[in-house]
């Protein structure tokens, strides 16, 4: 369920993230965005300078850290496994570097696996069936159930964090 933004009597709306923040407020809390450079305090051409100020929004930059979205991490998770954790890697490099780790691990095996056999089929070795059975046939169903669990991880990891933690990402 998503949580509504609600303003009391004394906030108000954070204007680069939309977030509520106590009025009188020099900076925003979640966003880090700063007042005091975002809104200068421009005098009205005509008046005495004691007179009427008013604020004026100045150009800022754009925000480092947009807002998340729960629903595009998990579909990323759902059509790219582990790659996901690169949305939010930031908190998620430990995950997703790890994975990487592993996979390169077996993808190293697999290559020597194969140059193994490419090498005995050009020694003049008969093929016969042992290549494909026994022990590569069990590491290939090790492998594919790792793959398989990374990408259950991934798409159990993305939905299970609040709505919170994206829309407040890295803070959240």
């Amino acid at each position: 369920m998503a949580e509504e933004l609600t303003k009391g009597p004394d906030e108000i709306y954070c204007p680069e993230c939309g977030r509520t923040i106590q009025r009188g407020s020099t900076g925003c809390p979640l966003c880090y965005a700063d007042f005091r450079k975002m809104f200068s305090i421009r005098e009205i051409p005509g008046n005495p300078p004691s007179s009427r100020n008013y604020y004026q929004p100045t150009p800022t930059a754009a925000r480092r850290d947009p807002v998340k979205n729960k629903v595009a991490a998990i579909v990323l998770a759902v059509f790219f496994g582990y790659w996901a954790w690169l949305y939010t890697y930031g908190k998620n490099s430990m995950k997703f570097w790890s994975m990487m780790g592993l996979f390169a691990v077996i993808f190293v095996i697999n290559i020597a696996y194969s140059c193994s056999m490419v090498q005995d089929a050009m020694s003049g070795m008969a093929y016969n069936d042992n290549y494909f059975s026994g022990g590569f046939l069990v590491f290939m169903g090790i492998t594919y159930f790792i793959y398989f669990a990374a990408w259950v991880w991934a798409v159990v990891d993305n939905a299970a964090k609040p709505e919170s933690y994206y829309r407040d990402y890295p803070n959240g």
